[in-house]
């Protein structure tokens, strides 16, 4: 939303001076009267009120705390600020992450500190208040100021254009675990996927990197699980509006979203049972009656993997009948960074590749979510137009 409105804004500004994090902005006019001012504040309110936000701008000044810095006109320096009665709290030296992010702390808030302080004057002036916190959290660390290079954007720009794609698996972090399970990862990852196999150029240790994540705090579990416990037992339960309940596909059940389901086919030919799994996020009726839909119609056979299965059927003028079944419930599906839904429906369909009556393909478990789409920037953008 920030890089949108910021696309808006470059209309009436007609420089860079201009910056955006989250609910925060920071601009810069130069050689503007009041009036001429004023009337930029005006149209920046207009902007925001047509997406449907509402904005507080201060104009005409000279100092300003924009996050963590106090930037001052007047003498033309910058310095640490911090609001008032807030005074920084930081993990203690003991407490259970991973240790690279107790051991990178105190440095990066020595360099945050010597980055946003003007000179080192203003570095000892600012850096007590962030030394005592340091040592109450039980790091013994001195802060000393840093000259730091500043360098423009062209220059930081790397030699290499083509970037390499990196795939990240993030392990939560316990001290309690003893074992090395980077190391493990890594050994299974070899095993598995040799130089000889065709996802070798995917899945090799150039490729995939390894980073610790943090535990879920005492405070998320709890709340958790009071979520899950205060919850109305009914509250997941979804009824049947069919009008003859004995041809339900799913008894009882055929208004479930959110759920990874199995169909299994027989025909009146041979003993051959085929199974197909399948995922929807609207109930599972809607889905079914999709399927319906390339079962009868031909120019919909290449639907989907059962659909090409059930012609084939046909073609050999056998008769199908298709066996309904859920095989997990996703209690909630999108993510900011991941799709649960599709993350189950591709681990059982890897689960299930060793059986050769499993209608799914290989190719099924490396396509790319459509369910995100909705929350993309031009999803929201179309729906309000």
């Amino acid at each position: 939303m920030g890089l949108y409105i910021l696309k808006r804004l470059s209309g009436i500004w007609d420089n860079e001076d201009l910056g955006l994090y989250r609910d925060d902005g920071l601009g810069i006019f130069r050689k503007l009267s009041g009036p001429n001012l004023d009337r930029k504040r005006k149209e920046i309110i207009k902007l925001f009120k047509e997406c449907g936000l509402n904005i507080t701008i201060q104009i005409n000044l000279k100092v300003v705390e924009f996050l963590d810095i106090r930037l001052s006109l007047i003498d033309e320096n910058y310095q640490p600020y911090r609001k008032p009665n807030n005074d920084p709290i930081y993990i203690n030296v003991n407490s259970n992450h991973p240790p690279n992010i107790i051991k990178e702390l105190p440095k990066s808030i020595n360099k945050r500190l010597s980055l946003i302080s003007s000179s080192e004057e203003v570095f000892e002036k600012s850096k007590d208040i962030y030394e005592k916190s340091l040592q109450s959290s039980g790091f013994n660390k001195t802060l000393e100021y840093e000259q730091l290079e500043t360098t423009n954007r062209e220059s930081q720009k790397s030699l290499k254009k083509r970037k390499r794609k990196i795939i990240w698996y993030n392990p939560p972090y316990s001290m309690n675990v003893k074992t090395n399970i980077g190391k493990q990862f890594f050994k299974i990852l070899k095993k598995h996927f040799p130089k000889s196999s065709a996802f070798y150029k995917i899945f090799n240790k150039n490729t995939v990197k390894l980073s610790y994540s943090c535990m879920r705090n005492v405070a998320s579990i709890i709340s958790s699980k009071n979520k899950t416990l205060l919850k109305p037992e009914n509250s997941n339960t979804y009824s049947c509006n069919c009008k003859d309940k004995s041809t339900c596909p799913l008894p009882n059940q055929c208004l479930t979203p959110n759920i990874v389901y199995k169909a299994e086919v027989e025909n009146d030919i041979n003993d051959e049972v085929k199974t197909y799994i399948g995922l929807t996020e609207t109930p599972f009726k809607t889905r079914y009656a999709n399927h319906k839909q390339s079962f009868r119609h031909k120019k919909h056979q290449n639907s989907t993997e059962l659909s090409k299965y059930i012609w084939k059927l046909k073609d050999k003028n056998a008769i199908p009948s298709i066996q309904w079944s859920i095989l997990k419930v996703i209690k909630s599906n999108v993510k900011s960074n991941y799709c649960r839904l599709c993350l189950t429906e591709k681990l059982l369909i890897i689960n299930h590749l060793d059986d050769n009556n499993l209608l799914n393909k290989r190719n099924e478990f490396v396509s790319k979510c459509r369910h995100q789409n909705k929350f993309l920037l031009k999803s929201v953008k179309d729906s309000i137009d």
